[in-house]
């Protein structure tokens, strides 16, 4: 294996989630639901295989990356309205595995567009389609974005 380390991934529990105080965060919602189902653990295995050279920075967390590819898949959106999306909403940067609530870009959108281009579009697709194919399984009906 190359650069790239899978963590020792636990899920960070909704309630230990840091919120500005007055802002109540509802954990039905459909971004924490689905969050809270996804196989993380076993999707960063599979990220992990596309860094096999140990040259290069440290690739960001897999939940960061493939979070923020899910959401602008399923929302249709750029990578500037992706990335200014996840700054505005705590449910989103929850998805994406941020420890609390921060109002800034957790990556930059040139970042996110080679994180793409690493892993392939097909690829990001496929992986996509497999996650909402689970959650419709888990009984899971989030209504985001797109219709399958």
């Amino acid at each position: 294996m190359g650069k790239y380390h899978v963590t020792n991934y636990e899920q960070l529990s909704f309630d230990d989630f840091n919120q500005p105080t007055g802002l109540p965060i509802n954990q039905n919602n459909r971004w924490v639901v689905r969050a809270d189902n996804m196989p993380w653990h076993d999707l960063e295995k599979q990220y992990a295989m596309v860094f096999k050279s140990k040259r290069g920075p440290k690739p960001l967390p897999f939940r960061l990356v493939f979070g923020a590819l899910m959401i602008q898949q399923l929302l249709e959106l750029t990578d500037e309205e992706t990335l200014e999306q996840i700054k505005e909403n705590p449910y989103l940067q929850y998805f994406v595995g941020q420890s609390g609530y921060v109002y800034e870009r957790p990556l930059s959108s040139s970042t996110l567009s080679r994180a793409r281009q690493r892993i392939g579009d097909a690829e990001v697709l496929a992986m996509v389609n497999e996650m909402e194919a689970l959650m419709a399984q888990k009984g899971i009906n989030s209504k985001i974005g797109r219709q399958h």
